[in-house]
């Protein structure tokens, strides 16, 4: 394994070459010693190092809280303050910057390997996270769908470029707001109510939820999964929305021309039923006239056959199912008396 490169900002010659040797003592390559922030800047283009080991006095005009923001600006590259002024004033000037550590002189040479240890892990660490951030976030700008990520109090914190199509805004300009004010009425309701039902349970959950959108109906299959953290809180949810509006649609103009067919089916029988019974009265009529087993035989299978129609008769045209569900639904057809 390549040995970790560390670069040490040190104003005292002495003590920059002590640190230099400890941490050469301990396996690490250490180049070379600076006592200034435009050289420390300097020194992280040209070598690259792993970890950048910074005092906060520094030779010059530019302290090493300020040099230390221009190398996390310019490079990423985690940086331990090394101090011997240990007071709040400096310490909150200090965190801004986000150091991965800080230790006060004069040193301890455990403290001293163990805070690299840890920087050089944690960095390790988010550069892997924003690995995976920058992947997932490439499959949802893949995505055809809207995907949000939302925090507890609906904050929206992300919104792919399809979603932004859909509600009309800018993925870049979503910071601070809320579900309201990105999503209409009803729609941001019935959101709202699923991303909170999901922070409760912890568990997903999947609805289509309905809702005005530019002066339309639209329907969203929804899918909001929770995301927690190490010590299962939910942290935030990431919202899943397919528009499947052209498919409710379809379907429902595929129901209202089947019940429109089962209607006409329907009158169409009603009329093959006059059709059939009138000539099989006068068939009946006919065979009573002369009491003659072959009228009888006549009468017993017209009777037969009149009693099947009656008996669709009665299932089609008063069926009280069907046409409650014609009425009901889609407004049609006629109640019956």
């Amino acid at each position: 394994m390549d040995k970790k490169r560390i670069l040490v900002v040190e104003d005292e010659f002495v003590t920059g070459l002590e640190i230099q040797a400890r941490l050469s003592d301990a396996g690490y390559d250490v180049p070379v010693v600076v006592d200034n922030g435009d050289e420390a800047i300097a020194k992280t283009a040209e070598i690259h190092p792993d970890v950048v080991m910074m005092d906060i006095v520094l030779k010059g005009e530019m302290n090493g809280i300020e040099a230390a923001r221009r190398i996390r600006e310019q490079f990423g590259i985690p940086v331990i303050y090394l101090t011997a002024h240990s007071d709040s004033a400096t310490i909150d000037q200090a965190v801004t910057t986000e150091p991965f550590g800080y230790l006060i002189k004069p040193l301890d040479e455990r403290a001293l390997i163990t805070a690299i240890r840890m920087a050089l892990y944690k960095h390790a660490m988010d550069q892997a996270l924003a690995g995976s951030e920058r992947r997932y976030r490439a499959i949802a700008e893949l995505a055809e769908d809207a995907i949000l990520i939302c925090s507890r109090d609906r904050i929206v914190t992300f919104i792919n470029t399809a979603g932004g199509r859909f509600f009309h805004v800018n993925p870049d300009e979503i910071a601070g707001k809320s579900i309201p004010g990105l999503i209409p009425g009803k729609l941001s309701d019935h959101l709202c109510t699923l991303i909170d039902s999901v922070f409760s349970s912890k568990n997903s959950s999947r609805e289509t939820l309905a809702g005005m959108l530019d002066d339309s109906m639209v329907w969203f299959d929804t899918t909001v999964i929770p995301v927690d953290s190490e010590d299962g809180t939910v942290i935030e949810v990431i919202c899943h929305l397919n528009n499947v509006t052209r498919m409710v649609l379809l379907e429902q103009e595929i129901e209202k021309k089947g019940i429109i067919q089962i209607e006409q089916n329907m009158e169409q029988f009603q009329i093959l039923n006059d059709k059939i019974r009138n000539p099989l009265s006068i068939i009946i009529s006919l065979a009573s006239l002369e009491e003659k087993e072959e009228n009888r035989l006549i009468i017993e299978q017209a009777k037969k056959i009149d009693d099947m129609v009656a008996q669709l008769d009665k299932g089609w045209i008063r069926s009280d199912s069907i046409r409650a569900f014609l009425l009901k639904h889609y407004g049609h057809g006629k109640e019956l008396s």
